[in-house]
């Protein structure tokens, strides 16, 4: 028996138009996949361009007296201070 050419011309013209909607699913997800995964990233860091201000680190020193000496004082020693940090975006 001998198939009719337009019903093969039909399906194969089907088959064709399922691959293309198959691939353009994709491509729409991959897209949507990497902007949601950009803009993540962005929320994540805060990186939206702007330059980065100047951080100081402060701490306060502390003074204890011991009830048991009173004219001696403990005072924090500077060596656990942390110096300035400048971040920044070139």
């Amino acid at each position: 028996m001998h198939s009719d050419p337009a019903a093969a011309g039909r399906r194969a013209l089907a088959d064709r138009a399922q691959r293309i909607s198959r691939i353009r699913r994709r491509i729409a997800a991959a897209a949507v996949s990497a902007f949601a995964l950009v803009w993540g990233l962005i929320a994540a860091t805060g990186s939206m361009g702007s330059q980065a201000t100047a951080t100081t680190v402060s701490t306060t020193q502390a003074t204890t007296t011991t009830s048991s000496q009173p004219s001696e004082s403990s005072q924090s020693s500077d060596s656990g201070l942390l110096p300035s940090v400048t971040t920044g975006q070139s």
